[in-house]
């Protein structure tokens, strides 16, 4: 009798140290500063990626980059974004603008018919100069 008890005590304490162990604190809840940017209509999302301290998403949007980067220059100052600076070339546009205190980096490549948009927004200091956008 005693043995069993024992036993069962045994498989209990092994069981309820299996299950504390699995437990894992949940994540903290990542800031979503891209939540209201528009994608152009039909846009394809590739890619979304994010840490407590940046966000990142990629989509495939249809169009020239011309009228891509039309869109998103045309859009973005009535909704708070602040254009800071804007980079163009034949294949690539690279804009970077501010809200409040969150910088956000805009970088378009011309994907023959399509154009490839890659937002990047991270957590700002209010008047710190942001750290370089991603390399090109």
């Amino acid at each position: 009798m005693r043995t069993r008890a024992f036993i069962f005590g045994l498989l209990a304490a092994a069981t309820a140290a299996c299950a504390q162990s699995d437990r894992k604190p949940a994540p903290p809840p990542r800031p979503n500063w891209l939540l209201d940017v528009p994608y152009i209509a039909q846009s394809v999302l590739e890619d979304t990626t994010g840490t407590p301290d940046a966000q990142h998403v990629v989509i495939l949007s249809p169009g020239p980059i011309d009228s891509v980067a039309a869109f998103y220059r045309t859009r973005l100052p009535p909704m708070g974004w602040r254009m800071v600076s804007d980079m163009s070339d034949s294949v690539h546009v690279s804009l970077y603008l501010e809200r409040g205190s969150v910088p956000m980096w805009i970088q378009m490549d011309a994907q023959g018919p399509q154009t490839r948009v890659a937002f990047t927004a991270t957590a700002g200091q209010s008047g710190a100069r942001p750290p370089a956008g991603p390399p090109r």
